[in-house]
């Protein structure tokens, strides 16, 4: 109950920040001009986004801007290309400020205060956050965490979550996840702060990932993940939030294109699997304050 309250809490924040009235079209003129969509990606975020065995780039938020893409390229009615640009945590939204990268869509999640300085897309996925820690460490009640070292990345939301949640707790910053990970296993820290799903796929680079667990079983904090675009751009949040919606729809009513990227990274043979009942219920919820679009469309 408890966990499906969350959800429709998250649902109902995504859709009132994602409806801000703006006529500014500033970006689609430049991507329309340069025939360049120039999006930020995480390489650390396991399996949003990520450097694979073979040196490629890879992951679900990118298959997400490949949807966003070939929305833009039909819309626009010319060839557009995707222009990756690696972001962390410290240089996100700066970039998406000074107008270095149009769109980013790692896994970077909803707040109020965000949202003053950028705009959000709909939400793609849910998560929230958790931490690593070794198998028998007694750690996840919030009263554990008194005076125990936690890995964190700097300007995170999870970060923010532990600081509120115990004060008491040790924060160690890192700079990033796969550092945090190498902290953990070194015993230089207690635990490592982030977003469970990412969490599990971090797990699983691991070779003894059975000597590591993740706790607390709900999370901390719950979070929502969306793209990030520059404010006041109505006609590019449209497009971005057509592109999401339509996919999501897919989704639910198992249309092959759609459900084939979810199962590549959250099927039960995929990176990190996920139920495709609670991802439903959650785009559902998002589906329902937008118009069907036909799949004729598709």
């Amino acid at each position: 109950m408890y966990k499906q309250l969350a959800i429709t809490a998250i649902t109902l924040l995504l859709t009132i920040t994602s409806q801000t009235p703006s006529l500014a079209g500033r970006v689609l003129d430049k991507i329309r001009q340069t025939g360049v969509i120039t999006a930020g990606a995480r390489k650390d975020a396991i399996p949003f986004g990520y450097v694979n065995e073979k040196g490629q780039w890879v992951g679900y938020s990118l298959d997400i801007l490949e949807l966003i893409r070939q929305q833009t390229e039909k819309q626009l009615g010319k060839p557009i290309k995707l222009q990756l640009v690696e972001v962390t945590p410290e240089n996100r939204f700066a970039k998406i400020k000074d107008q270095s990268i149009d769109i980013e869509c790692g896994s970077t999640t909803v707040t109020w205060a965000r949202d003053k300085e950028v705009d959000f897309s709909v939400s793609y996925f849910a998560s929230g956050t958790q931490l690593l820690v070794k198998k028998g460490s007694n750690l996840g009640t919030i009263e554990s965490l008194a005076g125990m070292k936690i890995g964190v990345i700097p300007n995170t939301t999870n970060e923010r979550a532990i600081k509120l949640q115990q004060p008491a707790a040790q924060l160690v910053t890192v700079k990033d996840r796969f550092e945090g990970l190498q902290k953990l296993e070194k015993g230089e820290i207690d635990g490592f702060a982030s977003d469970g799903i990412v969490l599990q796929g971090l797990k699983r680079t691991v070779k003894n990932g059975n000597s590591l667990e993740i706790v607390p079983e709900y999370p901390y904090m719950y979070e929502s993940y969306a793209c990030v675009i520059p404010q006041d751009e109505s006609q590019w949040r449209d497009l971005v939030n057509y592109s999401l919606v339509q996919y999501m729809e897919g989704i639910v009513s198992d249309q092959m294109s759609s459900v084939a990227i979810y199962e590549r990274w959250f099927g039960q043979n995929g990176k990190v699997p996920y139920s495709r009942d609670t991802i439903n219920s959650y785009f559902q919820g998002i589906i329902d304050s937008y118009e069907w679009i036909p799949l004729i469309n598709y």
